[in-house]
């Protein structure tokens, strides 16, 4: 006899039970179940099976009963003949997570088509939260092996029309299972450049700004543009920063960002192109476990206007998170690096997912995820994490500490 395979998809509203049923009527004629998928959306159930059989006479009374259930029941079922394929026509996945405070209809209409343009296929869309911030995750799939780059490459133009921030990573087990992140310090942990702070006590605010500028556009080395501005402190009092270290102001979510990883088990770094004596003093204040940074020379009490030891530059920054990789046994594939300048592009290529955070064109230009919101929590919807998670995490890790999503100020 000639094999047999079928699907049969329901829709109805959900309730306890229909699957069970269905199963019923499947068994009792004699089929068998190759493949179940189900998913509830708005209260409605949408429930596919796959099944597999020699004999074709055993369809026509599949057909009869589950048409009976679903007439007496109040819903739709259908029956397709379906082709067994040795391997999908879409075989390499990728998710595209996109943040936004507002998502029209024309902005879902223009990716879809630029997806399907490209010979994308949708295999899943699921929508991680709503409210202040839309955030939708699509899993697609192509027939080629297309990477991160080019499927971002291929979202620019939509980015600056419908203004959203994008990433894009390969769908592995990686994914969802970084466990190392590496933050820059200033403008992406903190709100300011702790160097420009520092100027401005000095009495060469303006100065000091320009060279910052420069440095973090990728305009001026950012070796010689750190020794410049670092003449400029000579004379400066370490009381001076001391006080300064007090009053560094961190940038929203970050505090609660942390407490999250921590509790999900990620070590959390700072990897800064600025001073390790305020670094260190992050570090212990928000129990961080590792900090690098440059050496301010210090000596009796004042600034001398020179560093001491290695530069910390944009290579120095790619081989320490490399290193810190290697450190704790992780794969570069677990490693989430966070950045907003010049000095910041080679740790976020080297990172398994490298996020531009309110960053320079040119950082945004060459990273596969951006975010353009104050907002460091929204780095946890970029690791796989929805709203309802989010909100469960707030709860264990304690109201006290955590506020709740949408109140943190």
């Amino acid at each position: 006899m000639a094999r047999s395979s079928l699907h049969i998809q329901i829709s109805a509203h959900d309730r306890p039970g229909i699957l069970a049923e269905t199963l019923a009527f499947i068994v009792e004629v004699g089929w068998n179940v190759v493949d179940i998928k189900q998913f509830v959306f708005n209260g409605m159930l949408n429930l596919s099976i796959l099944l597999d059989e020699d004999d074709e006479s055993l369809i026509p009374p599949l057909r009869e009963a589950l048409s009976g259930y679903a007439e007496q029941r109040g819903f739709k079922v259908a029956i397709y003949p379906w082709k067994q394929e040795s391997e999908s026509p879409y075989p390499h996945r990728s998710v595209v997570t996109l943040l936004c405070e507002t998502f029209p209809s024309a902005g879902f209409l223009e990716i879809t088509k630029t997806f399907s343009d490209l010979d994308i296929n949708i295999l899943r869309i699921e929508q991680l939260d709503s409210g202040d911030i839309h955030v939708l995750e699509f899993v697609i799939g192509t027939r080629k092996a297309h990477s991160a780059e080019d499927v971002l490459n291929a979202l620019v133009r939509f980015k600056e029309n419908y203004r959203v921030d994008i990433a894009v990573q390969e769908e592995t087990y990686f994914r969802r299972n970084k466990r190392l992140i590496v933050f820059d310090a200033d403008m992406t942990f903190l709100q300011c450049e702790v160097i420009d702070e520092l100027g401005k006590l000095a009495g060469q605010g303006e100065k000091m700004a320009n060279i910052t500028r420069k440095a973090m556009s990728g305009e001026m080395d950012f070796k010689s543009a750190l020794r410049e501005r670092v003449g400029f402190l000579k004379g400066l009092p370490v009381k001076v920063l001391e006080e300064l270290s007090d009053n560094l102001p961190l940038t929203s979510g970050a505090e609660n960002l942390v407490r999250i990883l921590k509790h999900l088990g990620y070590k959390i770094a700072l990897v800064s192109g600025g001073f390790d004596f305020f670094i260190q003093k992050l570090c212990s204040r928000y129990e961080l476990d590792y900090g690098i940074a440059n050496q301010l020379k210090i000596e009796n009490g004042f600034v001398t206007g020179e560093l001491e030891g290695e530069i910390i530059d944009a290579q120095a920054k790619e081989n320490a998170l490399v290193s810190l990789a290697e450190k704790e046994g992780f794969s570069l594939r677990q490693v989430v690096a966070v950045g907003d300048g010049a000095n910041d592009i080679k740790m976020l290529a080297r990172a398994g997912l490298g996020i531009a955070f309110n960053a320079k064109p040119i950082v945004q230009r060459q990273a596969r995820a951006s975010i353009n919101l104050h907002d460091l929590k929204l780095i946890l919807y970029f690791l796989g994490i929805n709203g309802v998670d989010l909100q469960e995490l707030n709860d264990v890790v304690g109201r006290g500490a955590v506020q709740a999503w949408p109140d943190e100020k």
